[in-house]
């Protein structure tokens, strides 16, 4: 068991990597022997989980870990009904829509339809994002047990990603709890230049949240009128999709 667990966290390193890993990286990073590294990432690369370069001879993600994450996917009931209400709401505004999901302590973009007003960036699908720059982050937290918030700022703190990232705990604090009264987060350029976007919870069975409903935007189009414009059909689609997901009500909006 003990060897299975190493070849896990081995393989889990590649889940948030940007870029190739090396065994030397990947050595450094699990403190790890480089042989056994070695040896686990070629019964990876054999079975099609990894792929190798043969020039850098550095590792990524593998067709078949594809496959195996798109049957995630394709099985999860809500992403399954969550696509043709999302392609409704980017009928509707324009801006592209995203599924996401608080995993730990960050947010991974599940599932995203793209819209007309769509801006290239960091949001993709897979991508895993802190849980405190992104609005779909800042949702799923304020809808957490009162204790995760807290946990999250001892361990994970707010490192700052851009000038605009909140980094001070007593204000990410009111901005939370301001997500609570209102359903509502948006945030402005807190990930990376050019990007906003605003984000409400999605609530299953016991009203518990589940997910997190955003719509990305270019910032300069986020103002506060559009804001106004878009909260209506965001509430819209995530009472919509709560209902189906087993929510008694939803507790935001008309």
């Amino acid at each position: 068991m003990k060897a299975l667990s190493t070849a896990l966290r081995i393989l889990q390193e590649f889940a948030t990597a940007q870029a190739p890993l090396s065994v030397v990286e990947l050595a450094s990073r699990l403190a790890l022997n480089k042989s056994q590294i070695s040896k686990v990432l070629k019964t990876y690369r054999d079975s099609g989980l990894l792929e190798q370069d043969p020039d850098t001879r550095k590792y990524s993600v593998g067709l078949n870990a594809f496959a195996l994450g798109n049957n995630y996917v394709n099985a999860n009931p809500l992403s399954r009904d969550a696509l043709p209400i999302m392609r409704k709401l980017v009928d509707e505004t324009g801006h592209s829509a995203v599924l996401s999901l608080l995993h730990g302590s960050d947010i991974i973009h599940l599932l995203a339809v793209e819209g007309r007003l769509f801006i290239d960036g960091r949001w993709r699908v897979g991508r895993w994002m802190p849980y405190h720059t992104t609005s779909a982050g800042k949702v799923l937290v304020a809808f957490s047990p009162a204790e995760t918030l807290e946990s999250l700022l001892k361990t994970r703190g707010l490192p700052r990603l851009t000038p605009h990232t909140i980094t001070d705990p007593r204000q990410f604090r009111a901005v939370i709890k301001k997500i609570r009264k209102t359903g509502i987060s948006v945030t402005h350029r807190e990930t990376y230049p050019g990007s906003a976007a605003i984000a409400v919870p999605l609530f299953g069975a016991d009203n518990q949240a589940i997910a997190a409903l955003g719509l990305i935007c270019p910032d300069h189009l986020l103002t506060r009128d559009e804001e106004m414009r878009l909260i209506g059909p965001l509430q819209r689609a995530a009472r919509e999709l709560s209902v189906r997901m087993g929510a008694d009500v939803y507790p935001f909006g008309n």
